[in-house]
């Protein structure tokens, strides 16, 4: 049976491995443009209130990377 999106199991994808946070950081400048850094802290707290630690972590990961890009 496939996963959905609402499946929470140990052994769900992770985004680290999927993807990295540069390419994370590009796509969210280009679809986001200034409001970039706000949609990946919106994702980094869906992602902790979800109980998806390690999507936390990539999120919190790509918004330290827009803010020290000098792109928030």
């Amino acid at each position: 049976m496939p996963k959905t999106c609402s499946s929470h199991s140990n052994d769900d994808l992770r985004l680290w491995e999927l993807s990295d946070p540069a390419a994370a950081v590009d796509a969210a400048v280009e679809l986001y443009g200034s409001d970039a850094a706000t949609a990946t802290a919106w994702c980094a707290l869906t992602a902790h209130f979800d109980g998806r630690q390690s999507d936390y972590r990539f999120w919190c990961t790509v918004f330290s990377k827009l803010g020290s890009n000098g792109r928030a």
